[in-house]
């Protein structure tokens, strides 16, 4: 009689047991498995969306292709193949005129051969803020560029007379540019 009695509590107890098998060893993973996949459908869908508003503000990419390679340009142009002194000397007079400072001489010294530098001098005239801005003009122009020396005498009332050394670097040696 005891078999009888203990039969349906032997059945209740694997299904019991088959149920908690069943929910700890396949439905959990699963669902933790459909909401990883959930997430990275949503992630994805969120890409596409970003590729699609970026190609709807650039159209084909192409601008947007060509601005970045002038940005590389622009890096490239910092420091140059070649000292190029003329175009930093007009850079010079270009931000003197527009800082209202007049330049009084520029003077270039021999291009070092081991350093791929070159110091140009400047000696000019103008008003404390003028020349501050003048200087700022040039180190952060274009190109790699450093004050090496500097000097300052007062002139007349509020003008400044000064003496500047910049040096102007390159990615090449005098004696590359010579043979090219």
């Amino acid at each position: 009689m005891r078999d009888k009695n203990s039969l349906p509590l032997i059945i209740f107890a694997l299904i019991i047991i088959l149920t908690f098998s069943w929910w700890q060893f396949i439905y959990e993973p699963t669902q933790r498995e459909i909401l990883a996949m959930k997430l990275e459908a949503r992630r994805l869908r969120e890409v596409e969306r970003e590729l699609l508003e970026l190609k709807a503000r650039h159209g084909d990419l192409s601008a947007f292709v060509e601005a970045k390679e002038l940005e590389l340009d622009a890096a490239r142009n910092f420091l140059p193949s070649t000292l190029e002194q003329d175009k930093f000397i007009d850079e010079l007079y270009r931000a003197a005129d527009f800082h209202r400072a007049r330049i009084i001489s520029v003077q270039t010294d021999t291009p070092s051969e081991a350093l791929q530098a070159q110091v140009i001098s400047v000696k000019l005239e103008a008003d404390y803020i003028s020349l501050l801005n003048f200087i700022r003009d040039v180190i952060d122009g274009g190109r790699l560029t450093t004050l090496e020396r500097f000097s300052v005498e007062s002139a007349a009332g509020r003008i400044l007379s000064c003496e500047l050394s910049f040096k102007i670097f390159s990615a090449s040696s005098p004696s590359e540019q010579a043979a090219e």
